[in-house]
């Protein structure tokens, strides 16, 4: 009778870890634990064939990175309803479910892109090396660290660096600046693509010629719709040409850590900590500001005339969700001073004004592009989360060849001086 109840219990528990397993089996398929990808050349990496442990620790390192850093998990949660921290052992999951660097690669990549930031990204191998030949050898300790090397493939000679012709990021295969006279002696017209530091300087000229012949003109239009950033010192150089006195914007950044030594390159100079800010100011902040953060900075924007051309017209930005980090500081400075009237749709935000951080993960030596900063609006709004909203809002702001028929440019031309 006892051998009998004990294989009753035996085949019960045997009975009830089948079910288990099976259950977990099942669900461990699910189609949201699985990730595609294709071979990893196509991705600019090598295979390595890591272990599914050694994926977890690489995990790990990145996830305790963000969590010390990343300044935009409680703007996730409210504009996304994701809680990313909360979400580690689904993340865990898929990269254990990966069966090669490819599909791990690209799990790293889905995983924060549910983050929503265009700054946060793992670097492809193609990307890997515009940055290398951008920013050599300011950050050669970065780029020369063995394991990433030796990840994507690279020899260590820039002589040698061969990039993606499709790909515009950083260096840009074409010019970035067209001007136009849309109306004869009434609206002037320039497209910005990017604001692209390889062309600052050659574009100076070509639209401070432009402005000097459209200068008697009503309206002017700086279309910077799909532009998604670059160098400051684009945009800045344009603003010069067209005021005629000081223009100056004030701007809030704020940080969970600050470099651990003087020889950090991405150390943020000027900076203090959150106990050194005025209590009132503070009260002022969005609430996370004084549970999250450690250290803020005071960013003073301020731009003289230089070279005026004397336009004496309206001056009018055109912008949309792909307006991002330098054209978004544009934007949002453009709004704040008066410099111009905003058409179009609330921009995408990530605004910044330190670099943004990149670093290797130690095992695997992808490189990692991350967001630490975050930034309030002139009106102690999050930039991340409220973007630019324009003055004149069009739904449809989709740029179209023939401009009779562009919404946008369409606004501006109905507008009433």
């Amino acid at each position: 009778m006892r051998k009998e109840k004990i294989k009753r219990i035996i085949i019960t528990v045997l009975a009830i870890a089948v079910s288990l397993i099976t259950i977990e089996r099942l669900y461990n398929s699910r189609a949201e634990f699985q990730t595609t990808a294709k071979d990893a050349t196509y991705y600019g990496i090598l295979d390595a064939k890591y272990t599914s442990r050694e994926k977890s620790k690489d995990f790990e390192f990145l996830h305790n990175l963000l969590e010390e850093n990343y300044p935009f998990f409680r703007v996730n949660e409210r504009l996304n309803n994701i809680n990313w921290l909360e979400n580690k052992n689904r993340y865990k999951r898929i990269i254990r479910n990966t069966e090669n660097d490819a599909e791990y690669f690209v799990a790293l990549n889905n995983i924060l892109k549910e983050l929503d930031d265009d700054n946060t990204y793992i670097l492809t191998g193609d990307l890997y090396r515009r940055n290398y030949k951008h920013y050599f050898p300011n950050r050669r300790e970065i780029f020369h660290y063995e394991r990433s090397i030796a990840r994507y493939d690279f020899d260590g000679d820039i002589g040698n660096i061969q990039l993606d012709p499709n790909n515009n990021f950083i260096f840009h295969n074409g010019p970035v600046l067209e001007t136009k006279v849309l109306i004869e002696d009434k609206l002037a017209y320039m497209k910005i693509e990017a604001m692209s530091y390889y062309h600052i300087d050659e574009d100076y000229l070509k639209i401070k010629s432009f402005l000097k012949e459209v200068e008697d003109y009503d309206k002017l239009i700086i279309d910077i719709r799909g532009n998604s950033g670059g160098c400051d010192e684009y945009w800045t150089n344009i603003v010069q040409l067209l005021i005629d006195d000081v223009h100056s914007a004030e701007y809030y950044s704020f940080f969970k850590q600050n470099a651990k030594t003087v020889y950090d390159i991405f150390k943020v100079p000027s900076i203090y900590t959150i106990r050194d800010l005025d209590e009132k100011v503070l009260q002022q902040f969005p609430p996370e500001i004084k549970t999250d953060f450690n250290f803020y900075k005071i960013n003073q924007v301020q731009i003289a005339p230089k070279e005026n051309v004397k336009f004496r017209g309206k001056v009018y930005l055109l912008v949309d969700r792909e307006v991002y980090s330098s054209a978004e500081k544009f934007a949002a400075f453009s709004k704040d001073t008066g410099f111009a009237t905003l058409v179009g749709e609330t921009t995408g935000g990530g605004m910044t004004f330190a670099d943004v951080p990149m670093t290797y993960m130690p095992l695997s030596g992808f490189i990692v592009n991350y967001s630490r900063e975050l930034v309030l609006n002139a009106d102690g709004s999050i930039n991340m989360e409220t973007k630019t909203i324009p003055h004149m809002v069009v739904d449809d702001s989709i740029p179209n060849e023939d401009f009779n028929k562009d919404k946008c440019i369409q606004a501006v031309i109905e507008d009433k001086i």
